[in-house]
């Protein structure tokens, strides 16, 4: 059971997500590489690059940047960052927001690059969440070649593909809600020979962050099938349920989550949250679909 002896290897790093003041709702987020083209005018609208403490942030730039030395790199708040760094070549700009930092106003970020051509600084709101951090984005000032741009359509085509097979997959769960209990799950192509599969999670194969707010009881893993995105390929899906308290008596809510894997790359996951039984305690369980593959390596889950 390759999935379930992966999730017993999960890291936990949990956090709470606190009650904060109305704001505008979120840019859409996605995981992976995103490519952020500046625009030639200051006056456009400032671009968002969402982060979330303790994950690093790598933007990567097309022109190098003035040394930090020189002032190439201001950051508003920079107490709340614990790593603020640019590569020698001065393209390659890192980000570690502080553990526990969540700043209601998201700080400014601005840079400055080495040749002075226009536009010769560029700006960027740093929007902190606790779950849904970005890991790497690419910004173009320079005019991108012909071939850096099929390659990008060929991204983006791919990301269609994607999303039309996972709207079919929607839609034929949707159709098959109708079947209840083990028939639906059969005819959403969820079960197998193999059944629903379980385990207990041992407390001692976990590590919980030093920063954890949050009390865990019991955490259980469960692993079914998942149907083929493509010939051939075999996939799983893979869920955690924890029983968490949170701080104090009060009831809270998971704003959201995210799974990492050990190389950096970030999961989509779905998250469900039971009314608390007692004061305080909660059921979380979260899931994802991977492929065999994929699901043999080591997790980061953060809520």
């Amino acid at each position: 059971m390759p999935a379930l002896r992966t999730a017993i290897a999960l890291l936990l790093s949990l956090h709470v997500a606190l009650p904060a003041l109305a704001q505008p709702p979120p840019e859409p987020w996605e995981p992976g590489v995103r490519h952020l083209p500046l625009s030639p005018s200051a006056t456009g609208e400032v671009p968002e690059l969402r982060i979330t403490p303790g994950v690093a942030l790598t933007v990567e730039f097309d022109t190098p940047l003035r040394p930090l030395r020189q002032g190439g790199v201001e950051v508003e708040e920079r107490g709340r960052f614990r790593l603020v760094s640019l590569d020698e070549e001065g393209r390659v700009l890192t980000l570690v927001l502080a553990p526990g930092q969540l700043p209601d106003k998201p700080p400014r970020l601005t840079v400055h690059f080495a040749d002075g051509a226009a536009p010769a600084s560029a700006a960027f709101r740093l929007v902190a969440h606790p779950a849904q951090a970005e890991t790497h984005v690419q910004v173009y000032r320079q005019p991108r070649s012909a071939e850096v741009c099929c390659a990008q359509a060929d991204v983006e085509r791919e990301k269609a593909r994607r999303c039309l097979v996972e709207l079919e997959r929607t839609r034929a769960e949707a159709s098959a809600r109708g079947a209840a209990g083990l028939i639906g799950l059969r005819s959403q192509g969820l079960l197998d020979k193999g059944g629903v599969r379980t385990r207990e999670l041992d407390f001692h194969t976990l590590t919980r962050a030093p920063t954890n707010d949050l009390e865990l009881g019991e955490a259980t893993v469960f692993r079914s099938a998942a149907p083929p995105r493509q010939e051939g390929e075999r996939r799983v899906r893979v869920a955690v349920l924890l029983t968490l308290k949170g701080p104090g008596a009060g009831d809270w809510k998971a704003e959201g989550a995210q799974l990492a894997s050990r190389g950096g790359a970030v999961r989509t996951v779905t998250v469900w949250q039971s009314p608390s039984r007692f004061p305080g305690y909660t059921e979380v369980m979260v899931e994802t679909e991977l492929t065999q593959e994929e699901a043999r390596g080591r997790f980061t889950l953060k809520l």
